[in-house]
């Protein structure tokens, strides 16, 4: 039951969240209408507003850093479950011995 409340506020603040950041991006764009051409390691970008470019900057930066967590979390995950592994086997070896006579 209560998981059921927590999954369903879960997905309530994920929705809220999208929207506010969606609306954020949008207020962005209105108010920077302006065109600007990015150039870029001596690569020219079209000329584009510079909302549009913030606004890819933006989420450029929120996958990056999401992408490095993700990297991170499951590196320590892969060193945890070795731990765990190592212990089990340890764990395994002390039960054998103390059957044994």
């Amino acid at each position: 039951m209560f998981a059921r409340i927590y999954r369903w506020f879960r997905r309530l603040f994920i929705l809220v969240w999208l929207f506010l950041v969606c609306a954020i991006a949008g207020w962005i764009a209105w108010a920077n209408a302006d065109l600007i051409s990015v150039n870029l390691f001596a690569i020219q970008f079209p000329q584009l507003s510079i909302g549009f470019y913030l606004c890819f900057t933006f989420a450029l930066g929120i996958l990056l850093g999401w992408f490095g967590t993700l990297i991170l979390a499951n590196t320590k995950l892969l060193a945890r479950k070795r731990e765990l592994n190592k212990a089990k086997k340890e764990v395994d070896k002390l039960r054998a011995a103390q059957l044994s006579p």
